[in-house]
């Protein structure tokens, strides 16, 4: 009974585990250049069940009748990020970047370098290109991008030029999945370095997230469920534990 308990409180924790990834999944199911995160559950390794039987005589020795296996519940393994492309969405505006592969490389206030699909782009008031969350966007170089004043045309390649003067490059460098590690809604970092991305840019267009709300509503349901049925079966062991210490053998007159 009391693996049982253990059971229903480990998929409990778990199922309260995914509900708060598929929360924040829903909640930036806005937000550009957005990758949902995705469980991994796995089980603790299953209990060997035996018990142990008499030889007859003349042997005085016992054996191990093997009876079966009892699960000791599950857990949530890891969390993993879905890089899955997300749906391009027009914009019209010059300063609005998607890809289809790679990521842009950004620099935070800090000097941190990030690496993001978000590319709602813009002019801050020196004219350097920076993200919707004021970072500056990075070029092949590792530098910032100043832009002059005048229409922009942003090649597949990365190539910015204004007024029929080439600006920069963007710099656009892709990771092997295991090689990024989340650092906010839609930015990552990474302690490697990418390899060069060509032919991935496309102007005028972002990438939404690529969080299908379907999906994650039907499968937070799911956990929901799961949650409250677990919720069910701990009440119950527990009330048939304290029904077992405060009644079974009481001696009654």
């Amino acid at each position: 009974m009391i693996k049982g308990l253990y059971a229903s409180f480990t998929a409990m924790e778990a199922a309260w585990q995914y509900q708060d990834a598929l929360a924040n999944n829903i909640a930036n199911a806005t937000t550009p250049g957005f990758k949902r995160e995705i469980a991994s559950k796995e089980s603790f390794r299953d209990i060997l069940l035996s018990r142990s039987a008499p030889i007859p005589a003349p042997l005085g020795a016992r054996v191990q009748d093997i009876i079966g296996q009892i699960g000791s519940g599950g857990f949530i393994a890891q969390f993993s990020t879905d890089y899955g492309q997300g749906a391009l969405q027009p914009t019209g505006n010059e300063l609005d970047v998607a890809l289809s592969d790679g990521f842009f490389g950004v620099e935070g206030p800090d000097g941190s370098v990030f690496y993001t699909r978000d590319g709602h782009f813009g002019r801050d008031a020196n004219g350097d290109l920076v993200t919707s969350h004021g970072y500056f966007v990075l070029n092949s170089d590792g530098g910032h991008i100043n832009l002059p004043l005048g229409s922009s045309v942003i090649g597949p390649d990365g190539d910015i030029v204004v007024g029929g003067q080439r600006a920069g490059r963007l710099q656009v460098l892709d990771f092997a999945p295991g090689d990024l590690v989340r650092a906010g809604e839609a930015y990552f970092t990474s302690s490697v370095g990418g390899t060069p991305v060509t032919g991935s840019v496309r102007q005028g267009m972002m990438e939404m997230s690529n969080t299908n709300m379907v999906e994650e509503l039907t499968t937070l349901l799911s956990v929901q469920r799961t949650f409250q049925a677990n919720q069910t079966v701990l009440a119950r062991l527990d009330s048939t534990l304290d029904l077992a210490a405060g009644q079974v053998g009481v001696v009654r007159p």
